[in-house]
């Protein structure tokens, strides 16, 4: 009989033992984390930079994701303003934008278009703004025109920490930068 009891204690134990490593082994995978639980979706809004009590950017977007870690925004469909110490305004329009939070650097591409307060026009396929640095560049086949003073500069980029008052200009591929003053230029 004592023999019996102590089978079956072993026959219980080794029951326990496989039920808990049946429940321990069965547990399913945790499912793969999806990209969009990772992010705010926002309709309409505006992101900007403030720095020493005065608006350097503000950017409107039709959409706004940012991550919920912090570190990023992208944007759909921009309108931006920078707004210059001496009172200048730089208006900019393109369909994307990507702003990193963490280092303060707006990257606008898809083609930017760029109109300052005192007629400046500037095209290129992207915009980048170093928060570091305060300049502004125009980035892959930038045209600057300035009808007033008959400028028209092509380049590769085009930077300036002015609202593009002041400017350099260079090109790509041992090519140069290209600018034009005077009566003939449009």
């Amino acid at each position: 009989m004592k023999h019996k009891k102590a089978l079956l204690a072993g026959l219980a134990a080794a029951l326990f033992v496989a039920a808990f490593a049946w429940a321990v082994l069965s547990v399913p995978e945790a499912p793969p984390a999806d990209d969009s639980a990772r992010t705010l979706r926002y309709e309409g809004n505006t992101l900007s930079l403030e720095k020493d009590g005065r608006t350097v950017w503000q950017l409107t977007a039709e959409s706004i994701e940012a991550g919920l870690d912090g570190k990023e925004a992208e944007a759909r469909n921009i309108e931006a303003v920078f707004h210059e110490d001496d009172g200048r305004e730089l208006k900019l329009a393109a369909p994307h934008a990507h702003y990193d939070m963490t280092s303060k650097d707006l990257v606008v591409d898809g083609g930017v278009q760029v109109e300052t307060s005192d007629g400046i026009r500037l095209t290129s396929r992207e915009v980048i703004w170093s928060s570091e640095k305060e300049t502004l560049a125009a980035v892959g086949d930038a045209l600057l025109t300035q009808e007033e003073e008959k400028l028209r500069v092509s380049a590769e980029r085009i930077e300036s920490s002015d609202g593009f008052a002041r400017f350099t200009a260079s090109g790509k591929d041992g090519r140069k930068a290209r600018i034009e003053k005077g009566s003939g230029v449009k």
